[in-house]
């Protein structure tokens, strides 16, 4: 690896059950920085995310849950070989995958960036909560159907590399939002509002999705009431908008 390339690059993962952050600690042997920090006052990984990035303040991100793992050892360099080809870019998308296997050992797609369906934040891929094991929608397995570069809408906060001049443009989260949830489209959004692109990649994380926000979320009447308001200030900002429409474009440019 190039170690010039990654310097200003820190790994970031804030974390609320400690065996699964070490599980992810005993598999981080890069030669690179990293910030793993516990949500002790519980603010929600959105606000946790916020500050750690304030944390580096000359670097750009790579945020990660600690319930994510790489599929391959080669997933940093591939990542960082398209953030050096699209300047254009200030956030990079990962392919993330359900650690669950087809009959024919093909595995499905939790998140290949996100999108709108019927006006509400959507991914591509998606469709089960792993930890209850509910179904929500068709599953979607890989196929290599996303094994390219394209621009979207907006992507997910995990699995994501960004900018330090995005975070610059855009600053902090809009303090109008609660707990967690939609802060990261509404935080893609205003990225593009500032003239960014968001570019999904192939590159592939394992993501076990439901060990985290959605296992606390789930018994919570509460924190739902807080994920239902952000929909609605999510929507009252941005429905009217141009940039609440899904984008799914192959990015061609070689430069």
């Amino acid at each position: 690896m190039d170690s010039e390339k990654i310097m200003s690059v820190k790994i970031i993962c804030p974390y609320i059950y400690k065996e699964e952050a070490d599980e992810l600690k005993e598999k981080l042997g890069w030669n690179i920085d990293y910030i793993f920090e516990e949500d002790t006052n519980k603010i929600g990984s959105d606000l946790m995310y916020q500050k750690l990035w304030q944390q580096c303040p000359d670097d750009d991100v790579i945020i990660l849950h600690s319930d994510m793992e790489p599929d391959n050892e080669n997933w940093l360099d591939d990542l960082l070989k398209y953030v050096d080809k699209y300047p254009e870019a200030g956030m990079f998308g990962c392919k993330l995958l359900y650690p669950i296997l087809t009959e024919e050992k093909e595995r499905y797609i939790q998140c290949a960036g996100g999108k709108f369906t019927d006006g509400t934040p959507d991914h591509f891929g998606s469709g089960v909560n792993i930890f209850t094991g509910q179904k929500f929608k068709e599953l979607e397995i890989d196929k290599g159907q996303y094994d390219k570069v394209r621009e979207i809408a907006w992507t997910t906060f995990g699995g994501i590399y960004i900018r330090r001049q995005v975070l610059e443009d855009v600053g902090n989260f809009d303090p109008s939002f609660e707990w967690t949830y939609n802060r990261d489209v509404d935080y893609c959004l205003s990225a593009r509002e500032k003239g960014w692109k968001i570019y999904q990649t192939p590159v592939e994380i394992l993501h076990f999705e439901a060990k985290d926000n959605k296992r606390i979320r789930s018994n919570n009447a509460e924190l739902n009431a807080k994920e239902g308001r952000n929909l609605i200030r999510l929507k009252e900002k941005w429905a009217e908008t141009e940039y609440y429409k899904t984008i799914d474009i192959e990015v061609k440019n070689e430069s």
